[in-house]
């Protein structure tokens, strides 16, 4: 096989590993209530981790000045970028968010439901980069939540990031307030930078 034909099928494979692993929020209202709990305001600048079907990217531009959204699948970026034409402050990119170049400076917020597989290098690549945002709010499964809060007990790098971060589990999610149904659960955390 060459090396080409490797790529596409290991390219195909990470596609497939996202869309088993990816759940979405579609109820306009918790999507609603969800941001609301959040500061986001018409001066913000946010990162959405995957656009999915626009449903939680239509929500946040509601709210913020400039929402740049980054979904590796071409389908429903092609899908969103039709339905949402009408969002003049959203900036829909195709790509893979794990090689996306954050911004070098300025202040910017991160709001996403991620793919729960990847969330360990989401968070990393957030947290250790020269500019991390100001805030994040993640929806995430309850027991990596926990893992980087250091419960039940601290590990190396739930006490790394506190000196970094607040950390605060914001909303509980039913699986059921998911499609498909969720097999595990699901809560909002919350990042807040600690800037010295």
């Amino acid at each position: 096989m060459s090396d080409k034909n490797k790529g596409r099928r290991s390219q195909s494979a990470h596609l497939q590993e996202i869309a088993a692993s990816q759940n979405f929020l579609t109820s306009r209202q918790l999507l609603e209530c969800i941001v609301n709990r959040s500061t986001i305001s018409k001066k913000d600048i946010v990162i959405e981790i995957g656009t999915g079907k626009g449903h939680l990217t239509d929500v946040l531009c509601k709210r913020c000045k400039y929402l740049y959204s980054i979904e590796i699948d071409r389908k429903l970026h092609e899908h969103t970028k039709k339905k949402l034409a009408h969002r003049k402050n959203l900036y829909l990119i195709y790509g893979d968010f794990l090689k996306f170049q954050l911004p070098q400076k300025g202040e910017y917020k991160v709001f996403a439901n991620i793919p729960y597989y990847i969330t360990t290098r989401i968070v990393r690549k957030l947290t250790v980069t020269s500019n991390p945002p100001a805030e994040m709010w993640l929806v995430m499964e309850k027991g990596a939540a926990k893992r980087f809060m250091g419960l039940p007990t601290e590990n190396k790098y739930s006490m790394a990031l506190k000196h970094e971060w607040r950390l605060e589990i914001i909303h509980y999610f039913k699986r059921a307030d998911f499609h498909p149904l969720a097999a595990v659960d699901s809560v909002l955390l919350h990042f807040n930078r600690i800037f010295s």
